[in-house]
């Protein structure tokens, strides 16, 4: 019956899309006389090829397209199976998605077939059907989780595991009765099942308020329920010590066409995360901590090359400037270049203009005794290395201006945990690895509180760890706009 409900519910949204598709088409055609007069009457200088279109029939080919390759990528996608665990940000980002996609496969139609058609028409139809698909999309989820917080549209579930991830799934299904998820039993799979953490299991309940459903213990007994009860799926948890019993269980309920899941993340730890992925037709189950590989990623670099050739270019004069103050007043080069550890222990040269006396690494050994940062990296207030045009640079920080063609190659970013020396990285505890874990950057939160006041390094690798836990795009920009007073006004520099 519910399949039967999901099957009916995707030929609707297949219909709607065919609608919406054809109602977005005539929308951007008509809809783009009122685009000029609101580019002329704002002047935002968006450019147009003309007042007019041509005659809509020389669109058809457009239309045509458009319903064909909307209907294969949203299929592609995903966008007509079963989507009641999708939040609106998720659905948003699935229709910009194939909305770009189309917008590719159009323009390179026009492209490969050497169409004269408008562009503008092209972009806004292609953002019509991203505002129009989630919009409906949305409409038809908040309709069905009207519905099942009422008791229709629901899915029967047996939760096979009763330890935490047993009691953290079942509190997270009772608090979202939109889903339509019904827990009929938890199932113990161990061969020797123990009373006690079923009694235990039932108080952890009764103390949430959640339903106290009944325990069924061995594959026998959860075979026979997925006969004599209307299962839908089976969600596994807590399965690293039952194995085996889950591998026969997933087979007993393939045989009856029950759909099982496993909870990816095995073992419960902090804050690793666990996502799933595919190598060839190997499912892989991947665990990491903060911030893994989102996509957001892929941003912060392309930002990260745009604003490093930027500044490159603007801050020229001033290289040379410093470049020249360094030749004129001490010997050695300009640049002094350092190893340093980037993401994931990778080595790469550091650039930086050269602050100190020519051949200071070699008198480092005859300062370690008065090291005024406590862990093993080292940092002294009046280093008797630096020279005088030192001092200036390193008070307003220009002397790191040269990693920007470190950010610009790769080996580092604007904004990340500070590079670390492998003699440090050799004396850090395990723990503190974890500031490899991430791109190092020019600035981070240790640069804007204060920088060289903070003394312990205990205290330095929290504000790192914090960045990296909670790292987001709009953080990384707040960073930077408080990094920016801080150099001007040499804020805890040295």
């Amino acid at each position: 019956m519910l399949k039967e409900n999901w099957r009916f519910v995707a030929r609707i949204q297949r219909v709607g899309d065919f609608c919406i598709t054809v109602f977005a088409f005539f929308a951007a055609y008509y809809g783009r006389s009122s685009l000029i007069y609101w580019n002329q009457f704002f002047e935002w200088g968006l450019p147009f090829g003309g007042p007019e279109l041509a005659p809509v029939s020389d669109y058809w080919f457009i239309l045509f397209v458009a319903l064909v390759s909307y209907q294969l990528v949203l299929t592609l996608q995903g966008a007509y199976s079963s989507m009641r665990l999708a939040s609106s940000w998720q659905l948003f980002r699935m229709f910009t998605v194939s909305s770009l996609i189309v917008f590719v496969a159009l323009a390179t139609c026009l492209f490969a077939f050497k169409i004269d058609l408008s562009r503008s028409f092209i972009g806004l139809f292609s953002l019509l059907m991203v505002l129009s698909l989630t919009a409906e999309r949305y409409l038809v989820l908040a309709v069905l989780r009207y519905w099942r917080r009422r008791g229709f549209n629901f899915r029967n579930v047996i939760v096979c595991g009763i330890g935490e991830q047993a009691l953290r799934l079942a509190k997270e299904i009772y608090s979202r009765p939109e889903l339509g998820i019904r827990v009929r039993s938890f199932a113990d799979l161990a061969p020797a099942p123990e009373t006690a953490k079923h009694a235990l299991l039932k108080l952890k309940l009764q103390a949430a308020d959640l339903p106290t459903s009944r325990i069924i213990c061995g594959v026998p007994a959860v075979g026979k329920a997925l006969q004599d009860y209307a299962i839908d799926e089976i969600l596994f948890t807590d399965i690293v010590q039952v194995m085996p019993q889950v591998e026969t269980m997933i087979v007993v309920a393939s045989e009856q066409g029950v759909r099982t899941t496993l909870a990816a993340d095995l073992f419960s730890i902090g804050l690793v995360k666990s996502g799933l992925s595919y190598f060839g037709d190997m499912p892989l189950i991947h665990f990491q901590t903060p911030p893994g590989d989102r996509w957001e990623l892929g941003v912060k670099r392309a930002l990260d090359i745009s604003l490093s050739v930027v500044l490159l270019l603007l801050l020229a004069p001033l290289f040379l400037v410093i470049a020249l103050a360094i030749r004129l007043t001490s010997k050695g080069s300009i640049f002094y270049i350092q190893r340093r550890v980037g993401l994931n222990g990778r080595l790469f040269d550091m650039y930086k203009f050269r602050s100190m006396e020519d051949g200071a690494d070699r008198q480092l050994s005859l300062l370690s005794g008065l090291n005024e940062m406590a862990g093993p990296a080292f940092k002294l207030k009046n280093d008797p290395r630096i020279t005088g045009v030192g001092k200036f640079l390193r008070r307003f920080s220009l002397d790191e201006l040269p990693q920007l063609w470190n950010v610009l190659r790769g080996d580092m970013s604007i904004v990340g945990p500070r590079p670390p020396i492998p003699g440090e990285v050799s004396e850090y505890e395990r723990v503190y690895r974890r500031r490899l874990s991430m791109r190092p950057g020019l600035t981070c939160i240790w640069q804007v509180s204060g920088r060289n006041n903070i003394s312990d390094f205990e205290s330095w690798v929290k504000l790192d760890l914090e960045y990296i836990d909670n790292w987001s795009l709009s953080r990384d920009f707040v960073l930077i706009l408080r990094t920016i007073p801080a150099v001007l006004f040499g804020h805890g520099a040295r």
